[in-house]
């Protein structure tokens, strides 16, 4: 419980070291990556139907 204050404390240590852009860069191109192939999937669906 106290090393956990004490990271929040210090802003943690991922910021501190300014690795959380890094992280949340990689997760926005896999979620980006993710939502564009469901839109594609979606209209390749919606073609066969009809």
């Amino acid at each position: 419980m106290i090393q956990l204050l004490q990271a929040t404390q210090n802003n943690g240590f991922m910021v501190q070291n300014g690795k959380i852009f890094l992280v949340m860069t990689i997760v926005s191109i896999i979620l980006i990556g993710l939502f564009i192939y469901v839109a594609n999937i979606d209209k390749k669906i919606t073609n066969l139907e009809k």
